[in-house]
């Protein structure tokens, strides 16, 4: 059974900057923006998914990723669903946010929302 993140990301329409493509198992997003690149991977048939964000100006990196399964009695219908609400949250504000990377300690991702900067990778409750 295909996880419906993975379906909706092959479904999704998209700006000139970013595509899809199915890697093996997983449905992988590509975003590029000026100097960075976020790839956000969705396995086909697991309820996780990763991110992966690069400055190609200074090579900073950061990542992070989130599964589902096992912590505890949720159906996995239900499991499917919230990734998929999540994905889909965090594929949007990539696509319509300013963004920049932020170095110093660890590498951090962020997108403008309303009027601040919050932080997008490593992943926090705002982010998904």
């Amino acid at each position: 059974m295909q996880t419906t993140a993975s379906r909706n990301l092959l479904s999704m329409s998209l700006p000139a900057s970013a595509s899809v493509a199915e890697r093996g198992d997983a449905v992988q997003l590509h975003v590029r923006r000026d100097e960075l690149e976020v790839v956000v991977t969705v396995p086909k048939t697991v309820h996780e998914w990763f991110v992966e964000a690069t400055d190609a100006l200074t090579g900073a990196r950061t990542e992070d990723w989130c599964d589902y399964d096992g912590y505890d009695s949720t159906a996995p219908e239900r499991l499917d669903q919230a990734m998929a609400e999540d994905v889909d949250l965090f594929v949007q504000r990539l696509l319509s946010s300013d963004l920049r990377f932020e170095t110093g300690g660890r590498a951090k991702l962020l997108w403008k929302l309303a009027d601040s900067w919050e932080q997008a990778v490593p992943l926090d409750e705002s982010a998904a």
